[in-house]
Order: C-alpha cells, then structure tokens, then sequence
C-alpha cells in the first residue's frame, strides 16, 4: 500500500512538471493533453486517474506557480533586515533567472495572465490571487521601510507595489521580445532610482 502511493504521487508530479514546462513555452491552449502525456510518460489513463480534465491540470499548474511565487517571498522578504534590500534583491533573482533562461520563455504568470484573463474566467481569477499575493509582499517591504525611516511617509505603499509590479512584467515582456536581458537589466535600475527619490 505504502509503494503505491509512492508510485501514484511521483506520477501526478511527472504530469505537474511536463505541465509546467510546456504551458511555460507554448501557452496553455498551445499545450494539447497528447504533448503533456509524451512529455510526461505517464499514459492517459493514469491522466484522468489524478485530474478530470485539462482546465483542472491548468488549476494545478496555477496552485504550483502560486506555491513558488509564495517561497520565493519567503526567502526574500525575511521581515527581519533591510526592506529596500529585500526588494532590490528581488530585481536581482529576477534578472539572473532571466538571463540564465536566455530571455526565453518570460514570466509564467505574464504569459497565462495575457492569454486566459479574457476567455477563462476561473483562471484570471486564480492568476488575480497570485498578483495580489506578489504585490502584497512587496506592499508589506515598503511599509516596513517606511516604518523604519528609510521612505517617506508620502509613499503610499499599495500603489508604489502595483507600479514596481507593472514594471517588472513589463520589462520582462520586452526582454523576451528583444532577447535582451540588459533591456530588463534598464529597467529595474531605473525602477531603483524611482525608489530612492522617496528616500529619507
């Protein structure tokens, strides 16, 4: 019994990662069930075993990137040291992780939020959770910072997140296009410079 689901959990995370490799590259509608199974290896029977459909598979996939985005969260915005540094080191990991991926692929939670909030519903409202979830943190970093004396107090915390978070996705977009990382490189930099006019 123990072998067992051992097995049956090891087959729904070779779906979960086939999922989220192919849907990273090609899009959710691009990413037919049959390309899922062969990248996988898991056959369609085992499939329909673990998800009911290909828009629960899509759930899945949602659950994981909000999942990864959390941790990511956690390992940068530790509360315990420097807001503005947290916040710059997010600029970094982002540009690292993009440049070791070749500006290939962009940001997952870009690509699905551009190609399902129009057609689908119970996905923009998922993709929705984790962009508030994202831009939380990073509202919480600036309102510690604030806190701190580091900011001034005519920051308004929320709205400056929203802003870094539109231009982080935003920069990333035209990295991609450009497969240029120093494009995104500019535009955290200038992103830097918009935070420190608010220094104290």
């Amino acid at each position: 019994m123990e072998a067992h689901a051992v097995k049956v959990a090891g087959t729904k995370e070779q779906i979960l990662q086939a999922a989220c490799r192919l849907i990273h590259r090609q899009g959710f509608h691009n990413t037919s069930l049959d390309q899922i199974l062969r990248e996988s290896g898991v056959g369609k029977g085992n499939f329909y075993y673990h998800f009911k459909s290909k828009d629960e598979l899509g759930h899945a996939v949602l659950d994981r990137l909000a999942l990864w985005t959390e941790q990511v969260g956690r390992e940068i915005f530790r509360r315990d040291g420097d807001p503005i540094a947290e916040i710059f080191g997010l600029f970094d990991l982002i540009v690292q992780m993009q440049r070791e991926a070749g500006c290939v692929g962009g940001c997952p939670l870009g690509n699905l939020a551009l190609e399902m909030s129009d057609i689908h519903n119970g996905f923009r409202q998922r993709i929705e959770g984790i962009i508030d979830s994202y831009r939380g943190q990073i509202t919480d970093a600036l309102s510690r910072a604030q806190a701190k004396g580091q900011l001034a107090q005519d920051l308004h915390p929320q709205a400056v997140a929203e802003f870094i978070f539109a231009g982080i996705e935003g920069a990333i977009l035209i990295a991609k296009v450009r497969k240029d990382v120093t494009v995104l490189e500019g535009c955290l930099a200038e992103l830097r410079n918009y935070l420190r006019t608010y220094a104290v």
